[in-house]
């Protein structure tokens, strides 16, 4: 069975988030897709179990277990099966477990488009909730949040739930030198989260810099995480309005990667890049 390895929200090759995608993966049963993706050993690997016109059908898994949605591997089998001219559509419906996803591609970049809600922040339930959460970041209390100015709006930004596919903690952190420091503790995290920590913090106009922290997913930090970076913009959306930025991470683990985001509140849009790497063939399937 042949796939695809590409990197995506990358520049160029050898930076960004890398995918590996199987285009032709129908005969596949959920355990084979689950060994397969361990065995690739990558954020996660996708399975295109059906292709349309203007459709496709696709699983996502992790080296521990499926997802129903994930943002990298949207924007990277999107631009899959658009380079093996598997469609010639520029406007497509992915269809996963968490329900249909729009995709489209302009000026280089595909594209997703997700609705969703942020919910309240943590500290408005509980008043301890930024010590444990600087505890299991290995950072202190007065490190957590950030003044929006820093996204030019008024206000102070703090830890909430935010969910457009998966649902994710979002974290505002004061400063770059605050976020490059952050040393997760993973069982303390799980007690904080359950489905992983999106660190950010502001890195000039229009910028902003972010970490990704999923080890209950067996992803210990990742380079790229398109699904938090959908929900992130549901969260600012819901705080300062409409806005549109950049968003730049895996610099501390190597991989820089760029990932665009439009908002308003309760819909987001999430771009960027894909660079292809290799091109392989299993010689056994499990």
């Amino acid at each position: 069975m042949d796939f695809l390895q590409v990197d995506v929200f990358a520049d160029k090759a050898f930076s960004g988030n890398p995918l590996a995608v199987f285009p032709n993966a129908s005969a596949l049963s959920s355990a084979q897709m689950q060994a397969i993706a361990s065995e690739m050993n990558l954020s996660e690997t996708s399975f295109v179990t059906g292709i349309s016109k203007t459709t496709y059908d696709v699983r996502i898994f992790t080296p521990a277990q499926e997802l129903p949605f994930a943002g990298h591997p949207t924007i990277g089998t999107a631009w899959t099966i658009s380079h093996l001219e598997l469609t010639a559509e520029e406007r497509l419906t992915q269809r996963s477990a968490a329900g249909d996803t729009y995709v489209f591609v302009k000026d280089g970049r595909w594209w997703f488009v997700r609705e969703g809600a942020a919910g309240e922040d943590l500290e408005d339930k509980d008043e301890r909730a930024a010590g444990r959460i600087a505890d299991a970041l290995g950072i202190e209390p007065g490190d957590i949040g950030l003044e929006a100015r820093e996204l030019g709006r008024a206000g102070r930004l703090r830890p909430a739930v935010s969910d457009a596919g998966i649902g994710h903690l979002m974290i505002p952190v004061a400063d770059l030198e605050v976020l490059q420091r952050i040393r997760p503790r993973a069982e303390l995290l799980a007690g904080v989260t359950n489905s992983g920590a999106y660190c950010f913090t502001g890195a000039g106009a229009g910028r902003i810099r972010a970490r990704g922290f999923f080890p209950g997913a067996g992803i210990a930090e990742d380079p790229a995480t398109g699904s938090a970076a959908a929900e992130l913009g549901i969260y600012l959306a819901a705080r300062v309005g409409a806005l549109e930025m950049e968003i730049s991470q895996g610099t501390e683990i190597g991989r820089p990667s760029r990932i665009f985001l439009r908002a308003k509140p309760g819909r987001v849009e999430v771009g960027g890049r894909c660079e292809p790497v290799l091109e392989g063939r299993l010689s056994a399937l499990p």
